[in-house]
């Protein structure tokens, strides 16, 4: 019998024998210019992290307690160790937690020091994985490739980038443990993720204040898939910072994309695109992380100086009825 032989690169080369056949069968697409795009920090680059300060503001914020199925699928963090909690990544001022099914996080959390912030320049995006989890457990550049996906920051770049770390911190805020799929135009939008984003960040300039940001999707299991992945439709945030009168004050949102997504994807979404004032326990219902020991904090949910009739009030696009 006839045989040939054809080695194909893919950017490795693999021998095949093909028996009595005129052609052969190559890939159309080369993944290499992929792969050269993404990159791991070593294990070094995180030597003596310590990652979120929970008494920062002086007064005690904890990290919220996990489910017991919630902590089984978090992603462990191999350089953890004795006293650490294994599910906690430290970065320079922040901390993630990540939920290795979905690659994304189940919250990130920040210190924001407004006396010491500086504004670095953004020269490129270059994102890495983050070694001491496993790369599968990351979502990396192949989603965001040929389509409306941004990669949205879950702890916003300028953030940290505070004190003597703030250039390390800037560098950190690059890894795709802290990055989650964001329609561009809820990215961007000035009402809506970036415009609550810098409001945020302003008020702690103009104030000199200290602020604690929690931030995360919201992943429900019905989310629509799209090249395997399943996208969040809303994210949320939560704010915590000291009043004047020296006691602990915490305000949450949701920044819906459903209708975005919806506009690149064929389903049917819950809400319109906006960002609400919602309720601690709204939250909660929909991430079923436990943030109960802030709801003694927890300011009013108004909107003009009235009481909300329901558990999320839509904010103007000015923030006047943010609650800051």
């Amino acid at each position: 019998m006839d045989s040939r032989e054809v080695t194909l690169t893919v950017p490795v080369s693999i021998t095949v024998r093909i028996g009595n056949s005129p052609e052969v069968s190559t890939p159309t697409e080369s993944f290499t210019s992929e792969l050269s795009q993404e990159a791991a920090r070593p294990r070094s680059y995180y030597q003596g992290y310590k990652g979120y300060n929970s008494e920062f503001l002086g007064i005690a914020v904890p990290l919220p307690k996990l489910t017991d199925e919630q902590r089984r699928n978090a992603a462990k963090n191999s350089d953890a160790v004795q006293g650490d909690d294994p599910t906690v990544l430290p970065y320079n001022h922040f901390s993630i937690v990540m939920n290795r099914r979905r690659q994304l996080a189940y919250y990130t959390v920040v210190n924001i020091d407004g006396s010491q912030s500086t504004d670095l320049s953004r020269e490129g995006d270059r994102w890495y994985f983050d070694s001491r989890i496993a790369e599968s457990e990351q979502i990396g550049e192949a989603l965001y490739r040929r389509n409306a996906l941004d990669r949205g920051h879950l702890v916003r770049r300028l953030d940290p980038v505070w004190g003597s770390l703030a250039s390390r911190a800037n560098d950190d805020t690059f890894h795709f443990t802290n990055c989650s799929p964001q329609h561009e135009k809820f990215n961007q939008g000035q009402d809506l993720w970036q415009g609550l984003e810098n409001y945020i960040l302003n008020n702690a300039d103009a104030r000199n204040r200290k602020v604690t940001v929690f931030t995360g999707p919201v992943m429900d299991d019905q989310d629509p898939i799209y090249k395997g992945v399943r996208l969040p439709l809303a994210f949320w945030k939560i704010i915590a910072y000291v009043k004047a009168d020296g006691t602990l004050a915490t305000a949450a949102y949701v920044l819906e994309q459903g209708k975005l997504i919806q506009d690149m994807l064929r389903f049917e979404a819950a809400f319109d695109s906006g960002t609400y004032r919602v309720a601690l326990d709204h939250l909660k219902e929909r991430t079923n992380l436990d943030f109960d020991y802030l709801k003694a904090h927890e300011l009013p949910l108004s909107s003009d100086g009235l009481e909300a009739g329901r558990d999320r009030i839509r904010l103007q696009e000015n923030y006047e009825n943010l609650s800051l």
